[in-house]
């Protein structure tokens, strides 16, 4: 491999790759030519669910040329409204219900473009544009499909796995690795990411230094293992080979393919950058524009990254400000910054106020020291923000912190959001309602994680628990939706499917009295997800005003039965009144 410089003090990439890229970017965005915009048109369906209480279900919308909704309700009465008018009738969606365009306001483009294209072994199933996987649990299974996978490589090609969770795939070291291989360079990417394990011709290939490993406490040279904080500092030439220009552009055209099929309008890039500030931005531009893609994106600044790349949060805070200047309308940013508190729960390192079951304990992301210091700097010049959390101890940490905010600087309309919220307590819950907090979840978490979960590290009480969607509906908590992508399907109905049911991936309920009502769900990836990033002035609901971004069912999620949710049809869908079909796979 050729040699890497520092971009960013986070990640490396291949510079003068990344800098051919960008002359090829900026002459196909040079002559990019805008989409034609829709006719004045009224557009009528068999059903309209509008998420707006005032006028939750009507037949009918009119759609100006510039894709906003001029009317709502039967088609005599939007014909009445715009009387006057040379209107165009369109009944395609007649015999279909149309829903606000779903928002999923927490995915993240470099790691979708990155994970697609690797070798997924997962304990869960996973449809991809290559195709449906095969779930693999067991250590022996997972190690001998790792072995089929290496007869199936060229030589000298790495072998790079992404899916590994060890309470569903047993313990993983550099010595199971070289036994897949001693010549061939094995990278396996834990389920969260949060993790990398390596075999040695992978670190030998990457230059890696043991002396680098046993200085971190976040590193174990001999299993070749990097986690949280070490994974972050030391595992950065790994994703430099991951995120090679041709194979990252291609990534990202699959990641279009799965937010399309997932009936996804708007999308929260929830932390950018992640490695590379100038390669992320015009890649994801490039990609919209070559796929005239159906969706917009919303940014939001990762204070953890700039705050390790700038040195200060003064600095990290100016150089957030600076990217608010670059919005588009496709690629907006918004200003909102995320921060890290405690570490992923694929890897059971959250933050936890009992302890787990074995012994271990959670990592922090970012120190409680250094949250701190970002949430006063960010504060102080008057950011929404949303913090990566996900055990209670963790959140106990938070909320101290942004209640001493609170307390010094009272804004009672700013916007703060707990990310991901994986495990709480019933007191928790009340203390975000009393501080005016809201919550963005991942209610997958429950399916695919409460069954082994109760096994190991948490036990059936806290585990039946995860993702207390209840719990925060009984305190009047506002939540959202999200799949952190590729944490969970990018797919919105299969969220609001795991709320509404709580069904584990063993097929049993857990939990039930975390339940939610469908209503609540389909808000939640609709109106809350568009209020989670202070869109919901302009997505979210159906409202005269309002972009006429729409997901098209083939079923009424209103009289499916709820184990159905997550299988009713998708046609497509709609972004300012231009349709955009899902094309038979």
């Amino acid at each position: 491999m050729g040699a890497r410089k520092s971009v960013g003090g986070k990640g490396y990439v291949p510079v003068l790759a990344w800098v051919r890229l960008g002359w090829v970017l900026l002459v196909f965005l040079s002559s990019a030519i805008g989409c034609g915009s829709s006719p004045e048109r009224i557009l009528v369906a068999r059903k309209i669910v509008t998420m707006d209480p005032a006028q939750p279900f009507v037949t009918a919308m009119g759609i100006d040329a510039a894709g906003r909704i001029t009317a709502m309700g039967s088609e005599e009465e939007v014909r009445a409204r715009l009387e006057g008018l040379d209107l165009d009738v369109d009944r395609r969606f007649e015999d279909k219900v149309i829903m606000p365009g779903f928002v999923d306001p927490h995915v993240h483009p470099p790691l979708a473009a990155t994970i697609l294209n690797l070798d997924i072994v997962s304990a869960m199933e996973w449809m991809t544009p290559r195709g449906k996987t095969t779930a693999v649990r067991g250590r022996d299974a997972f190690l001998a499909r790792l072995q089929e996978l290496d007869g199936e490589k060229e030589d000298g090609e790495w072998l790079s796995v992404w899916g590994y969770h060890a309470p569903y795939h047993g313990a993983l070291s550099r010595s199971d690795l070289d036994g897949i291989s001693a010549t061939r360079p094995i990278f396996v990417w834990q389920r969260s990411v949060h993790e990398m394990y390596f075999n040695t011709a992978a670190l030998k290939e990457l230059d890696m230094k043991q002396a680098d490993f046993e200085a971190h406490p976040e590193a174990d040279w001999e299993d070749g293992h990097l986690w949280e904080r070490g994974a972050l500092s030391l595992g950065a030439p790994m994703l430099a080979e991951l995120t090679q220009p041709a194979r990252y552009l291609e990534g990202l055209a699959m990641m279009t393919e799965v937010y399309h099929r997932g009936g996804l309008t708007m999308l929260g890039d929830q932390g950018f950058p992640q490695v590379n500030q100038t390669a992320e931005k015009w890649s994801l531009r490039f990609e919209m524009w070559r796929s005239d893609a159906p969706y917009r994106f919303a940014l939001v600044p990762n204070a953890m990254f700039l705050y390790r790349q700038e040195g200060s949060a003064e600095a990290a805070e100016k150089a957030a400000a600076d990217m608010l200047k670059e919005s588009s309308d496709g690629v907006q940013f918004i200003k909102h910054a995320k921060y890290f508190a405690d570490g992923a729960i694929f890897s059971q390192l959250m933050q936890m106020k009992e302890p787990y079951l074995d012994g271990h304990h959670g990592e922090w992301m970012m120190t409680p020291e250094e949250q701190a210091e970002v949430l006063e700097t960010f504060w102080r010049k008057g950011w929404n923000l949303h913090v990566h959390v996900n055990g209670d101890a963790g959140l106990d940490v938070v909320l101290d912190q942004i209640e001493a905010q609170q307390q010094a600087m009272p804004d009672p309309d700013r916007l703060i959001v707990m990310e991901h919220y994986g495990y709480a307590r019933e007191d928790q819950h009340e203390r975000l309602a009393e501080l005016g907090i809201e919550v963005s979840n991942n209610a997958y978490y429950l399916h695919e994680l409460a069954p082994i979960y109760s096994k190991e590290g948490l036990g059936a009480e806290r585990a039946s628990n995860i993702s207390p969607l209840g719990g925060l509906a009984r305190a009047g908590v506002p939540t959202s939706f999200h799949s952190d992508f590729p944490m969970a399907p990018a797919e919105p109905l299969t969220l609001v499917w795991t709320a509404v049911n709580r069904i584990g991936s063993d097929g049993q309920v857990w939990g039930p009295d975390q339940r939610v009502s469908l209503d609540r769900a389909l808000r939640a990836i609709t109106l809350e997800g568009a209020r989670s990033l202070g869109l919901e002035d302009e997505i979210g609901s159906l409202k005269v005003g309002k972009r006429a971004d729409l997901t098209v069912l083939e079923q009424d999620p209103y009289a499916v039965e709820p184990e159905a949710l997550r299988d009713i049809p998708i046609w497509g869908t709609v972004l300012a009144g231009k349709p955009y079909p899902i094309l038979s796979k």
